[in-house]
């Protein structure tokens, strides 16, 4: 008999639902995304995100149901993110998910949705003919360093035997924040992150050379600091008034990009080269990022490392994910009890 999980994701903006046939086969993955109602506040308002969530949730799961072609009673496992996230948008999921598995009569398990952005790499992704044709999923390696960049989080983790340890990430802002916040300093659109990719291109990287920030712990980020110094490139600090003879916005974009992106890639070399790992599996919404996956596939092959990129439909937030990594927290003998609740601040291997 076939295993279904039914994988709930409601950590900010998103609103998904998706079936998942044993471990990887993806039969459904829908999405609602908020994104349009927050374009013109220039970020992610709390409020709007979690009504969102809840205005869609019950629609989003009878989506998935008919795509996947199966019915509530068919459901073995409820997965959801339990955090880190905004709370309101939390509450919404998890309520759905305990309200759901008490129904069914079937277990749920809370995931951490930063752990499930790693094993999104480990999905088959369905084609698009009606066969449903589906990528082959490579052996899943035992050990990686797992390199987590989106508009909440950086960090580098080390991942054996699905134990995550961090072991640096960011102390200020996250690489997605930072592009947006550098996006709006430049007077483009949210959110930044494609639109400074897309600018970078036309620009020249070496236009500006950002000073690289000084860490006290090897592995930490910090991004607060470029976000200031293109500011200040592009205004007067006292006046306040637009500097004249500034470098272009798509200069600025390559230069930022190309320090950034430099950043990251360097730190999570240097991780695998630390641990002795070979393999790098990178996740989150900022693994979209086409000068990152160049990059950083360049940099770890002169190394003899291997790259992880998931597919871009499963670089943002999703609840694919969030099935998977449920459907491996419960065959390790992981359950939830129905007194769950969101934790906008969940830890790693929290169970």
């Amino acid at each position: 008999m076939p295993f279904y999980t039914l994988g709930i994701e409601t950590s900010c903006d998103e609103t998904s639902c998706a079936v998942l046939k044993g471990k990887d086969e993806i039969l459904s993955n829908v999405v609602s995304s908020s994104l349009f109602r927050h374009k013109k506040f220039g970020g992610v308002v709390p409020e709007i995100a979690s009504r969102h969530c809840m205005e869609q949730i019950q629609c989003v799961f009878e989506e998935a149901l008919r795509e996947a072609k199966v019915r509530a009673s068919d459901l073995d496992l409820v997965a959801v993110t339990r955090g880190p996230g905004l709370i309101g948008s939390l509450f919404v999921g998890v309520a759905f998910a305990k309200a759901l598995a008490y129904q069914l009569g079937i277990p749920v398990v809370g995931v951490n949705h930063m752990e499930a952005h790693l094993v999104a790499n480990f999905l088959k992704v369905p084609g698009t003919n009606s066969e449903r044709v589906q990528e082959p999923v490579p052996m899943v390696p035992g050990t990686y360093i797992g390199l987590l960049v989106s508009g909440g989080h950086t960090m580098l983790t080390h991942c054996e035997k699905g134990k995550i340890t961090v072991l640096g990430e960011t102390v200020d802002d996250a690489v997605g924040e930072a592009y947006d916040k550098v996006a709006k300093i430049m007077g483009l659109s949210y959110p930044g992150g494609p639109v400074i990719d897309k600018l970078a291109r036309q620009g020249d990287s070496r236009a500006v050379l950002f000073t690289k920030p000084k860490q006290a712990e090897r592995f930490n980020f910090s991004f607060s600091g470029i976000k200031t110094a293109v500011l200040y490139l592009l205004q007067d600090p006292k006046t306040g008034k637009p500097k004249p003879g500034a470098p272009s916005t798509a200069d600025i974009a390559a230069s930022f990009q190309h320090a950034v992106i430099g950043w990251l890639v360097e730190k999570a070399i240097d991780a695998c080269q630390f641990k002795g790992v070979s393999d790098i599996v990178v996740g989150g919404g900022v693994s979209a990022n086409s000068y990152l996956r160049e990059k950083l596939a360049r940099q770890a092959a002169m190394n003899d490392i291997k790259v992880w990129f998931p597919p871009v439909s499963l670089s943002t937030d999703n609840a694919a994910m969030i099935a998977r990594r449920g459907f491996e927290l419960h065959k390790n003998g992981i359950r939830s009890s129905l007194h769950m609740t969101a934790d906008p601040g969940l830890a790693f291997n929290v169970k």
